[in-house]
């Protein structure tokens, strides 16, 4: 009897220290990395006077509620869709008060302008701890919320995961809608996934 037991607790040690195998991805897979606020200016003496109320918690609500009503939405666009969202987290969390602005302009003052460079993008993309190795990445790099002209701006990033390369980086502004600070804020997001398609046909293209 020991004899026949010694051979099945050797395997069963094997296992327990064996390494974790990574999560199922393909070149094919598309990986949802999240909304990266870690850049973002808000912008309005209207909206932001509360920035203990907004920073770092709104960000993660923003991506809780991408994932809870968005995420459906950027499934429909492939057979196999992940979401690695802890690659934005650690640059949520060091956000700030210094990334509000409590001013107010024209759309060409505001708007218009964006303080991201492609350097920046490709930046941040690099910097990214993803748990799946290969796939089509996607992430939001919020680049400023504007309350005089009820306007979020934001690029849509897709990267190869493998490479880190960029091979599709857009930036899109569309008008905030929504009742409350959360959801008025998100309402350009949900613009922007209207689009999504388009962009990822581009992404694919350009891959």
């Amino acid at each position: 009897m020991k004899t026949f037991l010694l051979p099945l607790l050797l395997v069963g040690l094997a296992l327990q220290n064996a390494p974790a195998q990574e999560p199922a991805s393909t070149p094919d897979t598309l990986v949802w990395c999240g909304l990266d606020y870690s850049m973002v200016k808000m912008i309005g003496t209207q909206d932001f006077r509360n920035p203990e109320d907004i920073i770092p918690r709104m960000p993660e609500a923003w991506n809780e509620l991408f994932m809870k009503e968005m995420l459906p939405k950027v499934e429909k666009l492939t057979a196999s869709v992940r979401a690695d969202v802890k690659a934005v987290q650690p640059g949520n969390a060091k956000l700030d008060a210094k990334s509000i602005l409590r001013e107010d302009g024209t759309a060409d003052q505001m708007v218009k302008p964006t303080h991201i460079t492609d350097k920046d993008i490709a930046a941040l993309v690099k910097g990214y701890e993803l748990t799946y190795k290969q796939g089509l990445g996607l992430v939001f790099v919020m680049d400023r919320l504007v309350k005089t002209q009820q306007t979020s701006c934001l690029y849509v990033v897709f990267f190869d995961i493998a490479s880190r390369k960029v091979v599709h980086s857009e930036r899109v502004c569309e008008k905030a809608a929504g009742a409350g600070f959360r959801n008025y804020w998100f309402g350009s997001i949900k613009r922007v996934v209207k689009d999504l398609d388009e962009h990822y046909k581009k992404a694919k293209a350009a891959k």
